[in-house]
């Protein structure tokens, strides 16, 4: 048996490092194979897709309620002197 076989820093080497990253499980089975520059522009993708449903959600929203009564203005009281 060679002394390379017995060094602790061969033996660290072999071992797999844990992964530095954690996301979601369902997040990880989609960017399991994509690239760094792939997930930086699958982000970018969503980002955007992300603001549009806020956007047409808030959309949605006003024009699903009702619309307020009209207000009538208070008037300054000298103008209601003029009435």
């Amino acid at each position: 048996m060679s002394h390379l076989a017995c060094d602790p820093w061969r033996m660290k080497e072999q071992e797999p490092k844990p992964s530095r990253v954690t996301l979601e499980p369902t997040l990880q089975e989609q960017a399991a194979l994509w690239s760094p520059a792939k997930r930086i522009e699958m982000a970018k993708k969503l980002e955007r897709w992300a603001r549009q449903l806020i956007i047409s959600a808030a959309i949605l929203q006003a024009d699903s309620t009702a619309p307020a009564p009209p207000r009538l203005k208070r008037l300054h009281p000298q103008k209601l002197r003029l009435n």
